[in-house]
């Protein structure tokens, strides 16, 4: 979310069309980068929001938090009125991401007259009867003018009303900033003590169970056996309550003795360079994801790429005809693809068409122009 608002800010900034503020809960690697661009930031110290359910099992098993529901409630109440206090009467628009956020933000947008553009970055929940869906959905019809979804997945949960304002737009990145670099590459693999010549499988995402890493972990652990030049590449971090997961992996390889075959450097944020040590990039997301900024930077940088076949992916794989699909859930079909692309002429293949259907579908500019022509409706 932090570098589709990085783009985004950019890019509108750059049409000098727009005089822009960033409103930030704090400092960071985000803001470092804005203040890069002297994109003007304000900061307003939010009330910080908890998870609302507890995990069990690695998220197979999950229950309602109420404390935390209550945390959160009272917690949107107090950030309405930060977020009042912090943005000018004077404003145009305002467009918020973040769930929790939306609401905060939109309910404090609604009292100054504010119009809003609510931008949906990831499917909501149907956990627990789909309350958090139902939520937002009553709150759509009254507070948002405009309705920007990541992915057609993400507009299908919207209720008919809401549909009728909301438009499809998939994410968009800087595609030049991804194009594998050989030097970058050997950099990376020489830190990660890989052979120059070894087979570098890599994903990238926030480590968490419905990302599907542990699957992919299980299915190169077997695949190991068959090739013993292959490396695993998984980068990431756990966020809120996934540590758990996230020691369960470490777990897992530490009983296969896999820890120097399998490197997890946690965050990253010189992308480009991870990219460009990697053969192949596997996408193994379980649910919910739409038009994540990893795997639109994996096929924009020239990788060969596998993604799981839920239905939410289905919209770029429609688009990247030359990506491998699988079960995440079956490991012989992860295997499948990896065996694949072992054939150093296949990768080059697939990745040069990857590389122009990046370019074709995800640059920032065609993702920008579409957002200024929501933008331009207000």
């Amino acid at each position: 979310m932090q570098n589709s608002t990085l783009f985004l800010a950019e890019y509108l900034w750059l049409t000098g069309l727009y005089d822009l503020e960033t409103l930030l809960p704090n400092s960071g690697p985000l803001s470092d980068q804005l203040s890069q661009k002297s994109i003007p930031i304000i900061f307003y110290k939010p009330i910080s929001y908890k998870s609302t359910s507890v995990s069990f099992f690695n998220d197979r098993f999950r229950i309602p938090n109420p404390i935390a529901w209550g945390w959160n409630l009272t917690a949107i109440l107090l950030n309405i009125i930060k977020i009042k206090k912090n943005i000018k009467s004077k404003t145009d628009l305002v467009i918020t991401k973040g769930l929790l956020n939306h609401f905060a933000s939109g309910f404090a947008c609604k009292t100054l007259n504010i119009p809003v553009i609510c931008h949906l970055q990831d499917l909501i929940s149907n956990r627990y009867i789909g309350l958090m869906n139902i939520f937002f959905n009553i709150f759509a019809k009254f507070i948002p003018n405009y309705i920007i979804c990541d992915g057609i997945h993400i507009q299908k949960s919207l209720g008919k009303k809401n549909k009728k304002k909301s438009f499809v737009i998939l994410n968009g990145i800087k595609t030049e900033r991804y194009i594998r670099n050989k030097e970058f590459g050997f950099k990376i693999r020489n830190e990660f003590k890989i052979p120059l010549g070894g087979y570098v499988i890599g994903h990238v995402g926030r480590m968490t169970p419905w990302k599907g890493q542990n699957q992919l972990v299980k299915a190169f652990i077997n695949y190991s056996t068959q090739n013993s030049n292959a490396y695993l590449l998984l980068i990431g971090a756990p966020l809120f309550d996934n540590d758990d997961y996230y020691n369960s992996i470490i777990k897992t390889l530490q009983s296969y003795s896999m820890a120097h075959r399998v490197i997890m450097p946690g965050y990253r944020f010189d992308l480009q360079s991870m990219y460009s040590a990697m053969d192949l990039f596997l996408y193994p997301s379980l649910e919910k994801d739409t038009s994540p900024l990893t795997l639109i930077s994996a096929i924009s940088s020239g990788l060969p790429v596998g993604v799981s076949n839920i239905a939410s992916l289905k919209e770029i794989v429609d688009k990247c005809k030359q990506i491998d699909t699988f079960n995440p859930m079956k490991s012989d079909e992860i295997i499948r693809i990896m065996k694949k692309f072992e054939n150093n002429k296949i990768r080059k293949e697939s990745g040069i068409l990857n590389r122009e259907a990046g370019i074709k579908y995800f640059d920032i500019s065609i993702h920008g122009k579409k957002m200024q022509q929501v933008i331009d409706l207000v």
